[in-house]
């Protein structure tokens, strides 16, 4: 019994099959999405009368930051991607991901993250500032507690994650199609995955250098975000050109899986579908050039201000 439990527990730890990785993506998510879901319930049973003393202040705030930092990173992205692991390869003709070693990486990366992630409560406080992060209040005299550190090693381990698997599911798609399947053929779901790829080559390395230097800040004294010089809008420049693109990173794949859903089940082809995957080519293109909407009370000038409004 127990050799059979360690053979079946052997299999799932070396695996680098596209499907088992997919299955282990989209359990790990589900789990971190309970884990998520248990803060958010205990967050509405503080709200669910006046005067609780279920939660004081401090940790509440750091209730609301870890459930959105890890619906956002560790819940929505990844689910994106154990469904690509599991259904692109099999779409596109090819037996696997072009680096399957880099694909199993790229997935116990994934899992270490979300557990550093929760790890951070027992480490003095998890981060409280809400999953933006906001300068100066992230820098170490604000939020002192290691757990902090710990959090946003985390979102470091987790972007290095999402860049692996990014960089794998570019190449196979480009490298790895069956013979004679053009770009042009494939169906709404690759191609939304194709264009969510894209999007986090571009938003993430911009959020991992950020919290690399918030990293710094806090371990090493550094001040690019802590300066008078106008730290804390360095921050918010580069935290949301990586964040309203991830507005469409987590919305992208869940429109290919219903552009395909239905027309299987419908037994018909889907109507316009080039203008589905153009429409989505022209959002992820406008999604990297309006993240100043999300500054317009910050003083970040008139000029700048009526360019983000047209």
């Amino acid at each position: 019994m127990a050799e059979q439990l360690w053979v079946s527990a052997k299999r799932w730890l070396y695996t680098t099959n596209h499907k088992d990785i997919g299955i282990l993506y989209l359990i790990t998510s589900l789990f971190l999405f309970a884990a998520a879901g248990v803060l958010a319930l205990t967050m509405r049973t503080q709200l669910s009368a006046p005067d609780n003393t279920l939660l004081t202040a401090n940790i509440y705030n750091q209730f609301v930051t870890v459930h959105g930092l890890l619906m956002i990173f560790w819940v929505l992205s990844p689910l994106a991607f154990g469904f690509a692991n599991y259904i692109i390869p099999l779409e596109i003709g090819c037996r696997d991901l072009a680096f399957p070693r880099l694909n199993s990486m790229s997935y116990w990366f994934f899992l270490f993250s979300g557990v550093m992630m929760i790890l951070s409560f027992f480490f003095g406080a998890a981060p409280d500032l809400g999953w933006t992060l906001y300068s100066p209040q992230n820098a170490a005299q604000f939020s002192p507690a290691i757990g902090f550190n710990l959090g946003a090693g985390s979102l470091i381990l987790m972007v290095v994650s999402i860049t692996m698997s990014s960089i794998n599911f570019l190449v196979t798609m480009f490298k790895m199609r069956a013979p004679g399947l053009k770009l042009r053929h494939m169906s709404v779901f690759p191609w939304a995955i194709l264009v969510t790829i894209f999007m986090m080559l571009y938003a993430f390395p911009s959020f991992l250098a950020a919290v690399v230097l918030l990293y710094v800040d806090r371990a090493f004294g550094t001040v690019y975000f802590s300066s008078i010089q106008g730290g804390s809008l360095l921050w918010d420049n580069v935290f949301w050109f990586f964040g309203h693109p991830e507005v469409y990173i987590v919305l992208f794949p869940a429109i290919g899986i219903i552009a395909d859903i239905i027309p299987t089940f419908a037994r018909r082809p889907l109507y316009g579908s080039k203008y589905v995957i153009g429409a989505l080519v022209a959002a992820a293109l406008i999604s990297f050039v309006v993240w100043g909407h999300h500054m317009f009370v910050t003083g970040i000038g008139i000029v700048s201000t009526k360019l983000y409004t047209v």
